[in-house]
């Protein structure tokens, strides 16, 4: 192969390398699961909350026997597992933990601490080399007393900030997870170019979902997706609307 043929490869296949769609999974290796337990709901709708501001996983974890649905007997069967040091049995597993870098672990205050299904889920697994991030939901306090339980059961990983969310309020959640580096920092407007220029995004599988102008994109649901015009690529967090 002569000498003018081998450049012209190169340069075909430098010029296919800079216009392949960039995936997310490689611009950001960690991958999340939120694990959570909920009774009332109000886990769950910050849980879920979460998975979407994050685009992480969801667990939810469920007693093989089911607690009463009602407040008072509830509270009892609580009160009763708390003092006899129980661990209920969780229905399912996390077949893949291994595959995840970064894990919440979430669940309602209950008598001062995390319920004991949440120890059950903690012994579990092998948490070393993780990271894990407590969140919790309360009525009045036992806030810190719960997010600290759920860092003292799992001993074996890394540990970040917490967050306790009133009953199912979601207010103060992005700007925590902004905080603890869980939401990526680039935004559309730190893309820095004219509002006419054309740009294509790319969603978490490297699918083009967007091929137009800056100022017209919208996207199928809300989520992090990777921006490109030219030769230059961010990750952004974009809603379904015009983002301009």
């Amino acid at each position: 192969m002569n000498s003018m043929k081998k450049m012209i490869l190169l340069a075909i296949a430098m010029l296919m390398s800079a216009i392949a769609p960039l995936s997310l999974k490689a611009d950001n290796s960690n991958k999340i699961l939120i694990a959570y337990f909920s009774w009332g709901g109000n886990t769950e709708t910050v849980a879920n909350y979460i998975a979407q501001e994050i685009q992480g996983d969801l667990f939810k974890i469920e007693p093989v026997n089911s607690y009463p649905t009602e407040y008072t007997p509830c509270t009892e069967v609580a009160l009763e597992e708390r003092d006899s040091n129980s661990r209920p049995a969780i229905k399912d597993k996390v077949e893949n933990l291994n595959d995840y870098d970064v894990i919440f672990i979430g669940c309602p205050v209950w008598w001062h601490e995390a319920p004991m299904i949440i120890h059950t889920f903690a012994e579990s697994y092998d948490f070393a080399g993780k990271t894990v991030v407590p969140f919790c939901t309360y009525a009045s306090t036992y806030r810190d007393e719960t997010l600290a339980k759920i860092v003292e059961i799992t001993p074996a990983a890394e540990h970040l900030e917490g967050f306790g969310a009133r009953s199912r309020n979601t207010s103060g959640i992005s700007e925590w997870l902004d905080r603890i580096g869980m939401i990526p920092s680039s935004g559309i407007e730190d893309f820095a170019i004219d509002d006419n220029a054309d740009v294509k995004v790319y969603d978490s599988t490297g699918n083009l979902v967007y091929n137009g102008i800056k100022s017209e994109i919208t996207v199928p649901q809300k989520g992090s997706y990777i921006l490109r015009s030219e030769n230059q690529s961010a990750k952004v967090i974009l809603w379904q609307k015009s983002v301009k």
